[in-house]
């Protein structure tokens, strides 16, 4: 059997790294997602979602976040970095999450001050 090809674009590479994690085949994740749909359709569903052929809708993500136990926002992320920080936020309390929170607004007020005074 072949090598599985690379997931080709962020969402996918982010779906499969997270499957992976819970222990579960594509026809797990997708007869879980599905219910008791047909496995030969289910598995090769997930599959293209992985592959980057496919973008499975915001239901659907969301639905796909809440099996995997991630926030559906780290599935859509823009950048690795804003994904990791999704992650490692959504893992705090809410008390840490206000104080993150915080933490980048000053971070982020801070850049804006030192772009100002230049």
């Amino acid at each position: 059997m072949p090598a599985a090809l690379p997931p080709a674009t962020a969402l996918g590479r982010r779906l499969r790294a997270a499957r992976l994690a819970k222990e579960l085949t594509q026809a797990q994740l997708g007869e879980l997602l599905f219910g008791e749909e047909d496995p030969n359709v289910a598995a090769p569903r997930v599959s293209r979602w992985e592959r980057g052929l496919h973008k499975p809708d915001l239901e659907t993500i969301e639905r796909l976040a809440k099996l995997l136990d991630l926030p559906a926002a780290y599935f859509v992320a823009s950048s690795e970095v804003l994904a990791e920080a999704i992650l490692i936020i959504s893992q705090l309390s809410p008390r840490k999450q206000k104080e993150a929170l915080g933490l980048l607004k000053e971070l982020s007020s801070t850049k804006r001050r030192m772009d100002i005074a230049r």
